[in-house]
Order: structure tokens, then C-alpha cells, then sequence
């Protein structure tokens, strides 16, 4: 089961997730970190502080230097992934256009055997025809016979050159079914190595993300620390614990907004969706349960027959969250959608077949495609780039067919899609929904 970016940093500690990508670093459980009560102590002695005071700075360091060096990973581990999924797509592409030019060529060769067994059964049925004998017996239209013995020449000539054609495209047929199985191959190489090097992405965006977080929990307390023992101000501790205490405070006043907010989404979700004939979780997270197995991928359909959007991690979930502000206003505080984070220009695949109902600005949520797969479900497509359409209100679209680009249009902090899913016109977790069709999320 793939462990997501926000599942990874919660259930795995520093020390582990940093060794899975090979930063060194020292293991979290082993770090000790001062209190201000061995800080205070430490201060009564010259030879005490002084050593305190290189160990709080060697801590900052080792922390700093674990911060960067997992970025750095991340960052490369990022661009690996990003190369390899140009080289996925390239190959599908490739693939792609492999099976047009085998489909063609199959028709022309169909229609060039047709043509030339046509051809010869028309002359089987005139080769009884003795020319010798109908100069002898009809001398008087010998110059009749003789046209009649040019066209059967002519005739001859060119059912050698039907027949030649049906060869050529018969050899371009077996050339190319040949090519598309090299290439189909050459593909699901390159399907394969984009899935080990996003994952590669993920584990290492994650590692990063807890060096950070590990980096800022203890930084601000060691620099405290620090200045205290240097002597840098007489109200250090003080200061640092009124900031304690505030932001301490603060947490449980956001808290408690949340709670709140959370429980009044929850009760307006339930009653949306009563009837729905859809599922739906107003929870944050993943939207319960996995579904390792699942088919369903950014290269691939479930056996459902739907497909992942995009590929990458989840960078936002359905439910409560804080509100953004970027682009052109802010967000709501419940997030009916899951963002999946990608670089703009990102093509952006139909999570399955059906017809376009809309195409165009929905205000805050950016450039919009709306798909309606009928029984009353349809998924929605927002933030996406201008320009970028490839779908019309009113056209039919395959599962897995590019619709449009990754952007950051709308209220958005950054590229990515926020992907909706509406059933029966209201909002259902888009994570539980798409499981349930065997895609990977």
C-alpha cells in the first residue's frame, strides 16, 4: 500500500524516513535536546556554558544541514520524476500513433485485396476468350478484336499492378503490427519506471517535509537557548515563554473553529446528500480506506474502465480546511474537492467517458471543464490553464481523453487541479468515490 505524502509524515518518524532515501542525518529518538532548566544551569559555569553553548549550536546545525539535504533529495528525486513521465509519454504517444497508422494501413490493404480479387475474377470469366479464333471467324471486325486485344493486354497489366499494390500494403501491415509490439513493450517499460520514480518523489517529498517540520518544532526553542546562555537579552526565557503560552492559546482557538466548522460541513454534507444515490465523506484525509490493487492510473484504466486524472500526490483533500488566499480572492473554509499538485501545462485526462456540459471561467474556481457521465454523476476540472482546452460544451469525450491543462487560474496558490465530483448536482468526496471504480488514489 503507497503511503501518502500526509499519512507518511504523520505515522513515520524523522530518523526513519530519512534514512529511507539516504540523507545523513542523526536518528530523531537519539537527539537530546536542552530545557531551559539544564540551559539556566549550564549558565552557572563558564566551562558548563560554553559547552552548552556548543551543543545548542551543533543541534541547530544538524538540524539545518537534515532540513536542506532532504529538500535537495526531494528536489532531485522531483526532477527524476518529472523526466521519466517525458519519457512515459512520449512512448504512449508513440504508441499511439503506431495503432492510427496500423488501423489505416489494415483498411488500405483490405480494400487493395478487394480490389484486385475483383480484378482477377473479372478476367478468369474472359480468358475463355480466343482472339486467334475471332480473327478467322470474323475477319470483316478484326480491327474490333485487336482493341479488344489491347484492353485485355491493359487489363493484364494493371491487375499486376493491383496485385503488387495488395503486397506492399500487406508487407506495411505486418511491418507496423511488428513496430507497435515493440512498442507497446518499450511503454509499459516506461510506465513502470515513472510509477518507482513517483513514488521515489513522494517518499522524498515526505522526508522532506518532516526534516522541516522536526527543524522548525526545536529551532526557535535552541535559539532562545542560545541567546540566553549568551546573554544576548535578560528576557529571553521570559519572552520565549509568554510565545509558548500564546501560541499555545492560538492552537485551540483555531481548534476549536475548526471543530465547529467541520461539524456544521458535516451536517450540510449529510443533508446534500441524502437521496444522492452517491457517497460521501466530509471528513480531511484520504476519505478512508485504500485500495491497494487498484488499477485504475494516470497510464491506465481500472477495470471499470476509469482513469486517474493526473498523476503525484494529493496536496489538499476533501473537508474543513484553513482558508487560502492567492490568485485572484480566498478560499472557502470546507474544500469540496481533492487538488492534485502538478506542474502547469500538465495534461489532464477524463476520469471517464461522457459529454462536456461546460467550458469556461467559473469565477473562483478558475477555468472550469464539467463532464456529465450520466446516472446523475459528473466530475468537475477547475484551476486549469488558459488556452488549454481540447474539449467543447456539448462533444463526447473517452475516458482517459486529454481535456485540458494544469493551471493555477481562480483563487490558487499554486498549479495544480481541483477535481470535483457531483452526484445528482451534489458534492461527494471525489477519494472514496474513485476507489470504489478501482482507481489508485
Amino acid at each position: 500500500m503507497r503511503l501518502r505524502f500526509r499519512s507518511l509524515v504523520a505515522a513515520v518518524s524523522l530518523a526513519v524516513v530519512v534514512s529511507a532515501v539516504g540523507i545523513s542525518a542523526p536518528a530523531a529518538a537519539a537527539v537530546s535536546y536542552p530545557s531551559w532548566e539544564d540551559v539556566k544551569n549550564a549558565r552557572a559555569s563558564e566551562s558548563a556554558k560554553k559547552a552548552q553553548i556548543d551543543s545548542v549550536k551543533k543541534l541547530i546545525e544538524d538540524l539545518r544541514n537534515a532540513s536542506a539535504a532532504a529538500q535537495e533529495a526531494a528536489a532531485t528525486a522531483a526532477a527524476e520524476y518529472q523526466d521519466a513521465l517525458i519519457v512515459a509519454e512520449a512512448a504512449e504517444q508513440k504508441s499511439a500513433d503506431l495503432k492510427i497508422q496500423l488501423e489505416e494501413a489494415q483498411a488500405s490493404a483490405e480494400a487493395s485485396a478487394k480490389q484486385a480479387g475483383s480484378m482477377f475474377a473479372r478476367m478468369g470469366r474472359t480468358n475463355s476468350f480466343d482472339v486467334t479464333a475471332s480473327l478467322l471467324v470474323d475477319a470483316e471486325n478484326a480491327d474490333d478484336t485487336l482493341y479488344k486485344l489491347g484492353a485485355i493486354d491493359k487489363l493484364t497489366g494493371l491487375s499486376s499492378q493491383l496485385l503488387d499494390d495488395a503486397k506492399q500494403d500487406a508487407n506495411q501491415v505486418t511491418s507496423l503490427s511488428e513496430q507497435a509490439v515493440v512498442a507497446a513493450e518499450v511503454l509499459e517499460a516506461a510506465r513502470a519506471e515513472s510509477e518507482v520514480k513517483l513514488q521515489a518523489a513522494e517518499d522524498a517529498a515526505a522526508v522532506a517535509a518532516a526534516a522541516v517540520a522536526e527543524q522548525e518544532k526545536h529551532e526557535e526553542t535552541l535559539l532562545g537557548q542560545l541567546s540566553y546562555l549568551e546573554g544576548r537579552t535578560a528576557t529571553v526565557e521570559a519572552g520565549y515563554a509568554a510565545g509558548v503560552a500564546a501560541a499555545k492559546k492560538a492552537a485551540e482557538e483555531r481548534a476549536a473553529r475548526e471543530r465547529a466548522a467541520a461539524a456544521k460541513a458535516a451536517a450540510e454534507a449529510a443533508k446534500n446528500n441524502s437521496g444522492s444515490g452517491g457517497g460521501s465523506s466530509s471528513g480531511g484525509g484520504g476519505g478512508g480506506g485504500s485500495n491497494a490493487g487498484a488499477t485504475g492510473t494516470y497510464f491506465q484504466p481500472s477495470a471499470q474502465g476509469w482513469w486517474r486524472p493526473l498523476p503525484g500526490y494529493i496536496s489538499s483533500w476533501y473537508g474543513p480546511r484553513a482558508i487560502k488566499c492567492g490568485g485572484t480572492g480566498c478560499s472557502v473554509p470546507f474544500h469540496a474537492g481533492i487538488d492534485f499538485a502538478n506542474p502547469c501545462g500538465k495534461a489532464i485526462r477524463a476520469v471517464a467517458g461522457g459529454r462536456v456540459t461546460f467550458v469556461g471561467n467559473a469565477g473562483g474556481f478558475g477555468n472550469r471543464v464539467i463532464i456529465n457521465h450520466g446516472g446523475g454523476v459528473e466530475s468537475v476540472y477547475g484551476h486549469l490553464q488558459s488556452g488549454s482546452y481540447r474539449v467543447g460544451v456539448g462533444s463526447y469525450v473517452k475516458a482517459g481523453s486529454f481535456i485540458a491543462n494544469v493551471g493555477r487560474t481562480g483563487v490558487a496558490t499554486g498549479c495544480h487541479l481541483d477535481l470535483k465530483i457531483q452526484v445528482y448536482g451534489s458534492h461527494t468526496n471525489p477519494a472514496p468515490f474513485l476507489r470504489a471504480r478501482g482507481v489508485s488514489i
